[in-house]
């Protein structure tokens, strides 16, 4: 099955090579935050229909990621509330210049 690939991906897409490109010390947390940033997208265009469970699961996989190291990671982030407030900044940051590409 192909889906076609939307503006928003391409964009995400675009994103994730200028975050490789930023500092390594903050590359993991902000990699994290892109693929948080893609689910959440593909969550909205796609709600929980069989294709938006198949795009969620290519992002995770694209991104070495099962549900659960996903869930897992979040839950990490979540315990100091400092981090899960920083997190929550650089995926605002990711999904503001997302839609400032389209």
């Amino acid at each position: 099955m192909i889906f076609y690939i939307t503006p928003v991906f391409r964009s995400l897409s675009l994103l994730f090579l200028i975050l490789l490109a930023c500092d390594k010390t903050e590359a993991v947390d902000k990699n994290f935050a892109l693929a948080y940033a893609e689910l959440r997208v593909a969550e909205q265009e796609y709600g929980e229909s069989e294709n938006g469970k198949i795009v969620r699961h290519q992002i995770l996989q694209r991104n070495g990621l099962s549900a659960e190291t996903f869930e897992q990671k979040i839950e990490d982030i979540k315990k100091e509330e400092e981090n899960w407030i920083k997190f929550q900044r650089i995926v605002v940051d990711i999904l503001d210049s997302m839609s400032k590409a389209i």
